[in-house]
């Protein structure tokens, strides 16, 4: 878990708070969400918080939970009004009751858990009946990607080593190099 919360610690506080600096994915997730009205919602992987509410407003939450692996990043998430727990996912529960949420987000995490299947039970236990699950993670059969398989080098996103840029088609080429269990659309 050291090593996890180290690398996570790298993506504490950039998120933007501005909705014009997101990413087109961010986007389209807020606008999903400005369709709905919950009361309660829990955003995985909170980082700083900064979507979390992004996310709250959205959707006119009363509250907003978060977890984060990062003792930095739940802090800054607490900061921002965010009710987070800070935890590893891929090895402890949930803090939570059944059927507590009505919606759930995990962005960008679930390629860097060793049990997924936790995670997503953890998910389900939480999530009120009818809840609403959004889900986001790379996409190893990208077009890109096949090419570089193709021709013997590693996917852009899955990296081999924690310390040196090893079998990238580029070089300085970034990997991540927790990136666990690759996706694929179906």
């Amino acid at each position: 878990m050291k090593a996890k919360k180290k690398y996570a610690e790298k993506f504490v506080g950039i998120t933007p708070k501005d909705y014009e600096e997101l990413e087109d994915r961010h986007k389209k997730v807020l606008d999903i969400f400005s369709r709905y009205k919950f009361e309660r919602i829990l955003d995985v992987g909170c980082g700083d918080g900064n979507f979390s509410i992004l996310l709250k407003e959205a959707c006119k939450a009363k509250e907003v939970y978060g977890i984060e692996i990062s003792e930095k990043g739940a802090e800054m998430a607490r900061k921002n009004g965010v009710k987070c727990y800070q935890l590893d996912v891929d090895e402890e529960d949930f803090p939570f009751e059944d059927n507590y949420f009505d919606a759930v987000t995990a962005f960008e995490i679930i390629e860097h858990l060793f049990d997924p299947d936790h995670f997503l039970e953890e998910v389900y236990r939480v999530l009120k009946p009818k809840g609403v699950f959004v889900m986001s993670t790379m996409n190893l059969a990208s077009l890109y990607d096949r090419f570089f398989i193709l021709f013997g080098f590693q996917p852009s996103l899955i990296g081999v080593s924690l310390i040196h840029p090893v079998g990238h088609m580029f070089k300085g080429m970034k990997a991540a190099p927790d990136h666990i269990r690759p996706f694929v659309f179906r």
